[in-house]
């Protein structure tokens, strides 16, 4: 991984909300910009300027569907370092918080 990428990824990584979104989207198939701003309480700008950072550092892709943009977890991952986060990302459902986030996650299927 070239040095550039890797500042990208820490720094991806370095913010409370990325890593909510991370856990979210493994642990749901994708969603959408407005599912994610439910969940989270954040505003539209907000929620896409995080999920431009994610898929800049190589954790996210995204598809149109419509008016809607649908994010998940990239289907084909470059970095080993960045499968191994997702992994040890996966482990934080002990965490008050998140388990909060996941439950409004799971009851959040706003376009569905």
């Amino acid at each position: 991984m070239l040095l550039k990428q890797f500042i990208k990824v820490a720094k991806a990584l370095g913010d409370e909300t990325r890593l909510k979104i991370l856990r979210m989207l493994l642990s749901r198939e994708d969603m959408c910009v407005c599912e994610l701003q439910t969940v989270l309480g954040l505003s539209q700008p907000n929620v896409s300027r995080h999920l431009r950072i994610l898929e800049e550092a190589g954790f996210l892709e995204g598809r149109r569907e419509g008016q809607w943009i649908i994010y998940q977890i990239r289907k084909e991952l470059e970095s080993p370092l960045i499968k191994g986060i997702l992994k040890e990302i996966s482990r934080l459902d002990e965490d008050r918080e998140i388990k909060e986030i996941l439950k409004r996650a799971q009851e959040t299927h706003l376009r569905r």
